[in-house]
């Protein structure tokens, strides 16, 4: 797989490049779309979590913008993986000319839209960055860490895709499924809470979510200004390794019988 990608760079820089240009083709202001829906989502949450509701994080240093920016920091995190898993259901029927050709590394597919989702969450997570520059005049020292919290998402989100692509080229029905355990996935993770705020009792829940570590630390590095959780990210990169081998080598399976089925 790695040396796929490496081989196909190129061709694999070109390809991202063409979906993200894709994805605004048809828009009246393009690429802007990028940066103006981070913007109106933290608007909508700043008023709403600060005016309307008052919630309490149990880390909250008494802002009243403080929620809004953890929740969104949250989801800048896990939006990526769910976006990616969302294209992932019809990614190979929506590319069926490229699998009747004998050279192309359908392998490159899986990979692409996760570029493009990493594009994405590259413009969500700089407009947080501003918007809690504005809301708190404060920045992060330990922001170019999020780099290192990016690498097993990035990871385990094309492991992800590589399995759930292969997957609903046999099973037309996994589009439906994919939608519930995105919705789950996110009750599960912590996105709308903290980990510590989980009674014990039901903290195996979380536990056991890959999510939960990437996204525990995806705010220590981009809102608390610490170090990462050490532990958490070896965690995030041994669960994403094996999502990635595991991907893999569903897909390189499954890939034979694509042009018989499609």
């Amino acid at each position: 797989m790695i040396r796929t990608i490496i081989k196909n760079r190129y061709l694999l820089g070109q390809l991202t490049r063409k979906d993200i240009e894709l994805k605004y083709k048809d828009s009246v202001l393009g690429m802007l779309w990028s940066v103006i829906v981070p913007i109106l989502m933290i608007v909508i949450y700043t008023f709403v979590f600060s005016v309307v509701f008052r919630p309490q994080w149990i880390s909250d240093t008494g802002g009243k913008f403080e929620f809004s920016l953890i929740m969104y920091c949250g989801l800048v995190a896990f939006n990526m993986l769910s976006d990616v898993m969302a294209r992932s259901s019809g990614l190979i029927a929506a590319n069926a000319n490229y699998v009747k050709k004998v050279i192309f590394p359908l392998e490159l597919l899986p990979v692409v839209i996760t570029l493009t989702a990493l594009f994405n969450s590259f413009i969500s997570l700089i407009v947080l960055v501003i918007a809690k520059f504005i809301l708190t005049h404060t920045v992060s020292v330990t922001l170019p860490l999020v780099v290192v919290v990016y690498i097993p998402l990035v990871i385990f989100t094309v492991g992800v895709s590589l399995m759930l692509s292969a997957m609903s080229v046999y099973l037309k029905d996994i589009a439906s499924v994919i939608s519930v355990v995105i919705t789950v996935l996110m009750y599960v993770s912590p996105v709308f809470f903290s980990l510590e705020s989980v009674p014990e009792s039901y903290r195996i829940i979380c536990e056991i979510n890959p999510m939960t570590y990437m996204i525990e630390n995806f705010r220590n590095v981009v809102l608390y200004g610490t170090m990462p959780n050490w532990l958490y990210l070896v965690i995030s990169f041994v669960i994403a390794i094996v999502m990635a081998w595991l991907g893999g080598t569903i897909f390189r399976r499954a890939k034979e019988g694509f042009a018989d089925v499609l």
